[in-house]
């Protein structure tokens, strides 16, 4: 079976490459191994995020290129899912004020809504959320989240009606590339003119099958949904996603009595196909803990359930679009982050390879950025 260009990885990367090529006139083929619903990648186990807090303006423009992929495909399919629009409050001490300064100037070069709120406002405003007295606290108005489930469940059928095959259980016993690449299969041959590896944490595993190597760290996050007390069930469904500076612990509201906590701060060295997708008791004390503080009064009530994943960061912990070899690109490295840079990170690469020229605008992204295509 031959198509013009075949995708390595079904998550999120994976099918917002096909649906841009597709748009722009060009079939494709998607290979996995896994199940993208249900299967070890991070996609289904995000968070559903999309935050306009960072500080560079590339990527904010990355996300806000992101949320109209997923406008525009939500307003073509028959199913329909909303955008919490929740906000993300930021908590942040003087000693981050540095830091912060760069998040401040990327939002206000990429015209992003954001404001200080000082202690009597966010009480008002959260009165379930509490802040120590060396805290302080701004707010990304245009942030917000999907239920990842959802969202990804109607992309994925949306993706099938189209002009594009998706291929899983496939198991790659070779590749041979002469002028044109022909993989054998399991599930029989594919050859293509071009190949595009998104697939996540086990990308460097993909790209050993064509004697290549992508210089990368891998990180496994973990998560957890909290039940909350019912007395202060009124206030989930208006509290915003939540973000913890100096330390990187995130939150959204899950459910009209639950909100989910998480964070991704440690490195993983195994091969991704030895992970166990568990979360460990040390977490499950941090998280409790932590959470506790913002929702004081009893508020929380236990941990309902938790979940593990991992993902991938660059040496600069920016993201790689690019040619690894010729005919043969990668897009990856989104630091836990794939639900909001992914889409416009895979528009951005589908119109560098139709064009041949990687636009000036985000050559902080490009791979050729470590001086060696074949990194």
């Amino acid at each position: 079976m031959h198509s013009k260009f075949i995708i390595l990885g079904s998550g999120i990367s994976g099918i917002s490459t096909a649906y841009f090529l597709n748009k722009a006139g060009y079939e494709s083929i998607i290979l996995d191994i896994n199940d993208p619903l249900h299967g070890p990648g991070s996609t289904i186990r995000s968070a559903g995020i999309i935050s306009h807090f960072f500080p560079f303006a590339e990527e904010i423009r990355i996300v806000q290129n992101s949320l109209r992929f997923y406008e525009d495909l939500l307003h073509s399919s028959s199913e329909k899912i909303s955008y919490n629009n929740s906000g993300l409050l930021a908590i942040y001490t003087k000693s981050d004020e540095q830091r912060l300064s760069d998040f401040t100037t990327a939002m206000t070069s990429a015209n992003v809504n954001y404001r200080y709120l000082d202690k009597p406002e966010l009480k008002k405003l959260y009165p379930m959320i509490s802040i120590s007295s060396d805290e302080l606290a701004i707010i990304s108005e245009d942030s917000g989240y999907f239920d990842i489930n959802h969202l990804f469940n109607i992309i994925f059928n949306y993706i099938q009606t189209q002009n594009i095959r998706i291929f899983t259980g496939v198991q790659i016993k070779k590749v041979q590339n002469n002028g044109s690449f022909l993989f054998h299969t399991n599930h029989g041959d594919f050859t293509s003119d071009k190949v595009i590896i998104a697939g996540g944490a086990w990308s460097d595993n993909i790209a050993n099958l064509f004697n290549c190597n992508i210089k990368f760290d891998t990180y496994y996050t973990q998560a957890a949904i909290l039940s909350i007390s019912q007395q202060f069930h009124k206030y989930i469904s208006s509290l915003p996603i939540l973000y913890r500076l100096n330390n990187g612990l995130y939150g959204r509201p899950f459910s009209s009595s639950s909100f989910l906590f998480g964070d991704g701060t440690t490195k993983y060295l195994d091969n991704p196909n030895n992970f166990k997708f568990r979360t460990d008791e040390s977490f499950h004390k941090d998280i409790l803990n932590q959470a506790t503080k913002l929702f004081p009064h009893k508020s929380i009530n236990s941990i309902q359930r938790s979940w593990s994943g991992l993902y991938t960061s660059s040496q600069d912990s920016r993201p790689i679009i690019g040619e690894l070899n010729d005919d043969l690109f990668f897009l990856g490295c989104f630091n836990g982050l794939g639900i909001m840079l992914a889409p416009g990170c895979s528009q951005l690469l589908v119109d560098s390879i139709l064009k041949n020229k990687f636009p000036d605008d985000y050559s902080s992204f490009n791979i050729e950025r470590f001086n060696n295509k074949n990194i």
